[in-house]
């Protein structure tokens, strides 16, 4: 039971990256696009047709990744081990099952004809602020994203060094097609990797200048590497590289090795 809800996760992941990337791409072409994030994605496929049917499959395919992760951090299905890069791999899972798990959870709400809970960019203002105004408030938040900043270059540095490669599968393809398909994997990683690297720096400087509102999310991450205009060629290259990611996890739906910690 695990294993498909873990390869629906992946699919979810996967269709709502491709709407975020299409969105900034359109934006980025002046097509009436816009710069959003995965929760922007969800009110925007709600108001398509089948909206809520979509939303409540990708809500399932969201919590069922969550539980996925959530269960590999602690049971170790993938021996990661106990020294120090099997931990932090065990730990980025829990906060992978926090971050999907909340999505999912506002795909839910959304389904169900509930008010959105607001965009990331707005959480991380909203925590920034709360952790600032604890005793070290700064020194935390500056920790903070500084681990997020070195995971971020820790999956650009897997992703030039492709480490991913032996979890997929892509025997199915011809040796050229797998070829293709592994580097546009590849930049779709890195170019998310990124975006979590600006997401850490930004988190840094908000803890510096004492200021939440320098803090941002996902959407505000695409829009300082975009050079703060939404109509640049930066803007359109990230894009494309949320539409590779997109792929890359679309591929991890259908070929991925998964174990599961259940046995």
């Amino acid at each position: 039971m695990i294993e498909p809800l873990a390869r629906l996760g992946y699919a979810s992941k996967a269709f709502i990256y491709c709407v975020v990337g299409l969105l900034a791409a359109a934006a980025a072409f002046r097509r009436g696009g816009t710069v959003t994030d995965a929760r922007g994605a969800l009110s925007v496929i709600l108001s398509h047709p089948f909206g809520n049917t979509v939303l409540f499959i990708l809500a399932v395919g969201l919590c069922g990744y969550c539980l996925w992760r959530l269960l590999d951090a602690f049971f170790d299905p993938e021996r990661h081990g106990t020294e120090a890069k099997g931990l932090i791999l065990r730990v980025g899972n829990v906060i992978k099952a926090v971050i999907y798990g909340g999505v999912g959870f506002e795909a839910f709400r959304l389904a169900r004809g509930l008010r959105a809970s607001g965009g990331t960019d707005a959480k991380v203002r909203s925590w920034t602020a709360t952790i600032l105004a604890w005793p070290m408030g700064e020194w935390i938040v500056a920790i903070i994203g500084g681990i997020a900043a070195a995971y971020g270059v820790s999956e650009i540095v897997a992703a030039i060094k492709n480490d991913d490669e032996e979890k997929m599968d892509l025997s199915s393809f011809s040796r050229s097609t797998a070829r293709t398909l592994n580097r546009i994997c590849r930049f779709g990683v890195g170019a998310r990797a990124l975006l979590i690297v600006a997401l850490g720096v930004l988190l840094i400087r908000a803890a510096l200048q004492s200021d939440p509102g320098k803090a941002a999310g996902l959407r505000g991450s695409i829009l300082e590497l975009a050079g703060a205009g939404p109509q640049t060629w930066m803007l359109a290259l990230i894009a494309v590289g949320l539409i590779a990611y997109a792929l890359d996890q679309a591929l991890h739906a259908r070929y991925r090795h998964i174990h599961s910690p259940l046995g």
